[in-house]
């Protein structure tokens, strides 16, 4: 675990977080009490200082495990949303790291290699139409999705080559969607 220090009222903001307390005078008295770890104030101005791992150790006692799981979850799913919000901004102002043309050849390979080739027809007619202003049909991606028909779509990252971590996922796309 790190290093980081909190004073007591970034301690206050993580238990509030955790649903332990509401009072911050709570944290003062189980401070003096040595219910939570910390060092005390040389002076009235400096204030306590808890170590992150300390008080960690504290809010594990305090909730369940399941909550404070659940609660690290949450966090997760608000910095997901808070990278798509993002990444739709930037889409939003037309800016990409790059983009492909497919071929039509590259649709057969992957579906023959699916054992999909009947649908050959079927997709290349939907990425035939997705050309964006452009002779070939083009996707364009950014960070670890791409755009295709206004929906932003995962990189399948089973492959190396940019072409197919968005070929497979977009024919999957067409195939439930078309």
């Amino acid at each position: 675990m790190s290093m980081k220090i909190y004073d007591i009222h970034e301690t206050f903001d993580v238990l509030r977080k955790y649903k332990v307390t509401t009072n911050i005078e709570s944290i003062r008295r189980w401070l003096r009490s040595g219910t939570i770890k910390g060092v005390a104030p040389a002076s009235r101005k400096e204030g306590w200082r808890i170590r992150e791992e300390d008080l960690y150790t504290f809010i594990k006692e305090r909730v369940s495990l399941d909550e404070f799981n659940a609660t690290d979850v949450v966090k997760e799913e608000i910095e997901v949303e808070a990278r798509e919000k993002m990444w739709w901004e930037l889409v939003g102002k037309f800016i990409f790291e790059g983009h492909i043309e497919i071929k039509k050849t590259q649709v057969k390979e992957v579906l023959e290699h699916r054992s999909e080739a009947h649908l050959l027809d079927k997709v290349w007619g939907v990425l035939k139409e997705h050309k964006i202003g452009r002779a070939k049909p083009t996707v364009f991606y950014l960070l670890d999705h791409f755009l295709f028909a206004g929906t932003r779509i995962p990189f399948d990252e089973n492959f190396e080559n940019i072409d197919y971590k968005i070929l497979f996922p977009v024919i999957e796309h067409i195939k439930k969607n078309y």
